[in-house]
């Protein structure tokens, strides 16, 4: 049963194929440059019959329930389960396209809803199972991921004093934890360079296809949000949301386009991407996201000037365009004049619940439970939709002084490290600040896609080779043959 028409399935079936392909050349590149971990005792001759036929019996098995719908999705799926099976890095791929993608608010089939459990447990044992067979009994640390644990137990904790317990756990459970768990997952399954793409490409194909979504919703079919805003499906049918995911991938989205030989060839795809996404943000009508794409512009400008003087021109030119950019939206002035009472009203009542509650704040999910009694009575024009729209003040509210002090760690570190590694991955430091500033204006606390960024770049920050940290892992067991860099 179709939710949407037949174009968004198709679309979905053409991006998990791409998706396929990535992962399959990333799996013969690894057989070719042999940057894979080699069991002598599971010779390739042995290991081939064993995948062909575990995806034969996959395909088999999801054919049966999804032959009325198609026959590239029983093919993907049994693909990609196979591989994840053989590699965990491939198994948390699937996992955060998975997750991105979402396939059942598309489609309406039982097996697919349930996806999301049955591959994580996939990935834990996958992760578990390599650890094992390979003895490498051992677990990535740092201090950004001691912030992440500390953050997540703290905000576990906010609970019990918020009053709200069974709702909160529900909301705890079903949206923050992912976010916890693939931040992990990213961190521990990346011990080499080239790992990063596989889930690099996850992220890229699977916001490309929310992207690609909602350009057809808002220009094809009509469908906008009230201003004639931008509008995509499910969990991103806000407008606000949506282009703030656009402005996180841009940057990686470009560094797939450094494989292309001919320079003609990816400076035209570059462009055409650049006013594809740009246009997008624009008619997301997001005053944030605006600001969030010329961040990211002038960060790039910055990065790449030889002279820092004309690097600090190009800041101060880029702050004035970009809010000049933000006085041409064309908002109905009542929806800018109501969204700008809003936020001054929510940012207010956060900080007062942050300094008034500086131990555990109003509790995990407690910010609209409390809005009224931290207010002079004036609660916004949001219904039942009131978030305090500041990623950072939500933290405060929610988790108290302790809790945002845990939370900004796991910034300040992620970003010390996109710092130390800009000269080769600059993508990390360009997507730290763009979307660090976008959802400075969103609540995106507790969502899955900053913890995907920021376990992508704590990852990257082991294969800095100019500045590689000894001590980024307490091991039991160390294999002498692994090279990070």
């Amino acid at each position: 049963m179709f939710i949407g028409d037949t174009f968004l399935f198709t679309l979905h079936q053409y991006t998990i194929s791409v998706f396929c392909l990535f992962l399959l050349y990333f799996a013969w590149k690894d057989q070719f440059t042999k940057n894979y971990d080699r069991l002598s005792e599971n010779p390739l001759i042995r290991i081939v019959p064993i995948f062909i036929g575990l995806f034969l019996g996959l395909f088999l098995l999801f054919l049966s329930e999804w032959w009325r719908f198609s026959i590239v999705l029983p093919f993907a799926f049994a693909l990609l389960i196979s591989l994840s099976i053989f590699d965990p890095k491939y198994a948390v791929s699937f996992f955060v396209f998975l997750l991105i993608s979402r396939p059942w608010e598309i489609l309406k089939d039982q097996m697919l809803e349930s996806m999301p459990r049955d591959i994580f447990i996939l990935c834990f044992l996958s992760f578990v199972g390599h650890k094992i067979i390979r003895k490498r009994f051992y677990f990535q640390w740092n201090k950004a991921s001691a912030c992440v644990l500390l953050f997540a137990v703290w905000t576990f904790f906010s609970i019990i004093p918020s009053y709200q317990m069974s709702s909160a756990l529900v909301n705890y459970d079903e949206v923050f934890i992912k976010g916890i768990i693939v931040y992990f997952l990213i961190v521990n399954v990346i011990d080499k360079k080239d790992f990063i793409y596989p889930v690099q490409s996850a992220l890229v194909l699977g916001i490309t296809e929310k992207s690609i979504i909602s350009f057809y919703n808002t220009f094809v079919l009509g469908r906008m949000a009230e201003g004639g805003r931008l509008v995509s499906v499910g969990v991103f049918e806000n407008s606000n949301d949506i282009a703030a995911i656009m402005i996180l991938v841009l940057p990686f989205t470009f560094v797939f386009l450094k494989g292309i030989y001919y320079r003609s060839v990816q400076c035209f795809l570059g462009l055409l991407i650049a006013v594809f996404y740009s246009c997008l943000i624009w008619q997301s009508k997001s005053r944030g996201a605006i600001i969030g794409l010329a961040t990211l512009a002038i960060s790039y400008l910055w990065l790449n000037s030889k002279s820092k003087k004309t690097a600090s021109l190009l800041v101060v030119f880029g702050i004035v365009l970009s809010l000049g950019g933000i006085s041409l939206i064309e908002r109905n002035a009542e929806d800018v004049e109501g969204s700008s009472t809003n936020r001054k009203i929510y940012w207010n009542a956060a900080l007062n619940m942050g300094i008034k509650n500086p131990l555990f704040g109003v509790g995990y999910d407690g910010f609209p439970r409390n809005l009224l009694s931290y207010t002079d009575g004036h609660v916004g024009t949001e219904g039942n939709h009131k978030t305090a729209h500041s990623t950072w003040l939500l933290a405060l509210a929610e988790t108290g002084i302790i809790g945002f002090v845990f939370y900004f760690g796991i910034w300040f570190y992620s970003f010390t490290t996109a710092w130390q590694i800009r000269a080769e991955f600059p993508e990390f430091l360009l997507a730290i600040l763009s979307y660090g500033v976008t959802i400075s204006f969103l609540s995106h606390t507790y969502l899955l896609y900053p913890y995907i960024l920021l376990g992508l770049t704590v990852a990257s920050g082991k294969f800095n080779c100019s500045k590689v940290e000894i001590n980024n892992h307490v091991p039991l067991k160390i294999n002498k043959a692994d090279n990070l860099c």
